[in-house]
């Protein structure tokens, strides 16, 4: 499916700005309209700034003029700003469910852990929505993007809605694809027999890409994944949601959970549908 719009929640924080512009730059690439979306509460006792709803919404629209001055490229581009009053993850993933947008970009901490709570709302999104979600942690660039990892289980069939986000992604990157597997113990690798047909499937769904296929072992599958990627200049991991879920049972969160809060390259996330 073409990416036509892209959402991006924006809470106006230094994080949220700085991302703005790798957010442009993705759909520029994708030819596709940015809508801005801002979430905001009802101003309460005590609380700096604003003092009633209209006053809160007016200091809304002079943060997003500022940003319009300060920022001339998104006053360029096919963008839209929408406010709404709400909780900020429940507000994001209606619209996300609307068919209003064909993708989520969003801002994270990333490497600091459970203690951020932007980062707690992102990997919540992550979890509920069915579109392909961008995470970009702190000072992470899209721009010098040459390689992307895939990581995979070779347990899972190769879904090409799925794939085909990584593939579309990878060619306007101009980026090689690597499909890394790795297994905690060396008694888990799957044998090469096992792995072929799964193999050739994911080769005929890459075939338009430079693609590579790699088993590496590591105790820990997200720390194992971050490895590769930090040796072999990764600029952006393709994550699958179910391609990991065996771990559930042994870790509180999910894979993709603590990679959201864990990671400090920028994570594509695509729910696999069977």
């Amino acid at each position: 499916m073409p990416i036509k719009s892209i959402l991006f929640p924006i809470d106006f924080s230094d994080r949220s700005i700085k991302a703005l512009e790798q957010a442009l730059f993705f759909c520029s690439l994708n030819k596709a309209s940015l809508l801005c979306y801002h979430v905001y509460h009802r101003p309460s006792k005590g609380e700096k700034g604003a003092k009633t709803l209209i006053g809160r919404q007016n200091e809304i629209k002079v943060k997003y003029e500022a940003l319009l001055e300060e920022y001339p490229v998104l006053k360029k581009a096919p963008h839209a700003f929408k406010m709404e009053l709400g909780i900020s993850t429940d507000k994001i993933i209606e619209i996300a469910g609307s068919g209003e947008v064909d993708m989520i970009i969003m801002a994270t901490k990333g490497a600091k852990g459970f203690g951020q709570l932007w980062g707690s709302k992102t990997a919540s999104i992550v979890r509920q929505v069915d579109l392909p979600v961008l995470v970009l942690p702190d000072n992470t660039s899209l721009k010098n993007v040459k390689s992307i990892a895939l990581s995979y289980d070779y347990r899972l069939v190769p879904n090409h809605h799925t794939l085909e986000t990584l593939v579309s992604t990878a060619e306007l990157l101009k980026a090689d694809i690597n499909v890394i597997s790795i297994k905690k113990e060396a008694s888990d690798k799957s044998d090469y027999e096992k792995t072929e047909e799964a193999r050739k499937k994911l080769m005929k769904e890459l075939k338009r890409i430079p693609h590579s296929f790699s088993f590496h072992q590591h105790r820990d599958v997200q720390e194992g994944i971050m490895q590769y990627a930090h040796q072999h200049g990764i600029g952006l991991i393709f994550v699958i949601p179910k391609t990991y879920n065996y771990l559930e049972k042994a870790f509180h969160e999910s894979l993709t959970t603590r990679m959201v809060f864990k990671s400090d390259i920028p994570l594509l996330i695509k729910k696999h549908k069977g």
